[in-house]
């Protein structure tokens, strides 16, 4: 069994939980082609171990002849499928989407390239790992060579430039991280029954285990804080830093630790200096893999403040390291976090409500014990990556063997 791995601008840094899915399907004997978009920008590349050893094959090549070439021989071999590339052309003629039509039409030449790659190395099936104008890509694939596709369906609906009964209905199957998600699907699209499942992300438990790690907090005065996240208004950070200023006021000692790059850091670390807590949070900028554990071994509690995280794989790899978390109720975080069992909620953007969970976990070390232990135990059951890389496993396995 062969299938191809669709994934744009591939590997970035929040590739690592589709790595870890890769992964287990190779553990299985599954054979897997990566094809990606275009080389990821430097800003957004990985910073993990595997970034170096993935294999990938760009659609769109850094080399401007050899982008020349790739595009004049597949569309030349795209001739000897006629009808597959007049369909391919009248999708991008057609499709109802957010992005000029221009840029759409751009990609029937990627797709051809995808194509004559995906006969050359006898791909039976192709993952799309993005809801995007790669899933316009897939379906083009289909158009041209007839190889199946199927989708992970990972964000808000609203992010993915429209065009989605196109996307959703010529999938064989799609795959929603979060109940939230099959149910919008389910309810705004006509998809088949068996068409939409629920099919969990995650964390490799067996490496994000605590207790594998002999490296502990050094200073048990200083209440250390971790959050884990791009540096954009939407997850929180300013909510996170404001809060962390309320116990400094209550005379709380504790450090904040940023991990994350993004256009905000500025913004970020004027918001400290004008609360004069610069000294309590410090900036690590992007990290691997292997690093964020080395931290997480060392710290009291994880937050994510984000205003509407669709799911949140850092809160599972807290958990997964037995850290007391705290995360907001909203978007798909409350599947991960039962409020006061495995972690604690709290509303987006507030402040008070976020310092009054935090001083919780500081003034009750029981509690923070209980709720890391309770937290791991959670992941372990519900959202180890072994899991969701199996049911994806189970419906290629069938879309393959059905030979629709």
């Amino acid at each position: 069994m062969r299938i191809g791995y669709l994934i744009p601008e591939f590997p970035g840094q929040t590739h690592i939980w589709i790595w870890r899915e890769i992964t287990h399907l190779y553990e299985w004997g599954i054979q897997i082609e990566i094809f990606s978009t275009k080389y990821p920008s430097p800003h957004i590349k990985a910073k993990h171990d595997f970034a170096d050893t993935a294999q990938t094959y760009y659609l769109w090549k850094q080399n401007i002849f050899h982008n020349i070439i790739d595009i004049f021989v597949s569309l030349c071999w795209s001739l000897t499928h006629p009808i597959g590339l007049f369909k391919a052309i009248k999708l991008a003629l057609t499709i109802n989407v957010e992005a000029p039509r221009w840029h759409i039409i751009a990609l029937v030449p990627m797709a051809c390239i995808l194509a004559r790659c995906c006969v050359a190395r006898s791909i039976e099936h192709m993952h799309c790992h993005s809801c995007g104008n790669s899933a316009i890509l897939a379906i083009m694939l289909k158009q041209i060579t007839g190889i199946s596709y199927s989708l992970t369906l990972n964000a808000n609906l609203e992010w993915w430039g429209g065009g989605m009964t196109a996307k959703f209905t010529n999938a064989a199957f799609i795959i929603a991280i979060t109940k939230k998600l099959e149910a919008e699907v389910r309810r705004n699209y006509p998809v088949q029954e068996n068409q939409v499942l629920l099919g969990r992300i995650g964390v490799d438990t067996a490496k994000w285990n605590r207790q594998l790690y002999k490296l502990n907090n050094n200073n048990n005065l200083t209440f250390q804080i971790l959050t884990v996240g791009r540096l954009h208004t939407s997850k929180g950070h300013d909510t996170l830093i404001q809060s962390v200023k309320c116990l400094v006021d209550a005379g709380k000692l504790v450090h904040l630790t940023i991990v994350g790059a993004g256009l905000e850091l500025d913004n970020l670390k004027a918001l400290a200096a004008k609360l004069e807590i610069s000294n309590s949070i410090e900036f690590t900028g992007t990290l691997s893999e292997n690093q964020i554990i080395e931290k997480m071994c060392r710290v009291d509690a994880f937050v994510l403040a984000s205003h509407c995280e669709p799911l949140g794989v850092v809160y599972m790899e807290a958990m997964a390291m037995s850290v007391a978390t705290i995360g907001t109720n909203s978007g798909g975080v409350p599947e991960i976090i039962t409020d006061g069992q495995d972690g604690l909620l709290v509303a987006p953007r507030d402040v008070t409500a976020l310092a009054s969970a935090l001083m919780r976990l500081i003034e009750n070390p029981a509690l923070k014990t209980q709720l890391g232990r309770s937290g791991r135990s959670t992941i372990i059951e519900h959202f180890d990556s072994r899991i969701g890389a199996a049911t994806l496993k189970t419906q290629i396995i069938s879309q393959i063997n059905s030979g629709v």
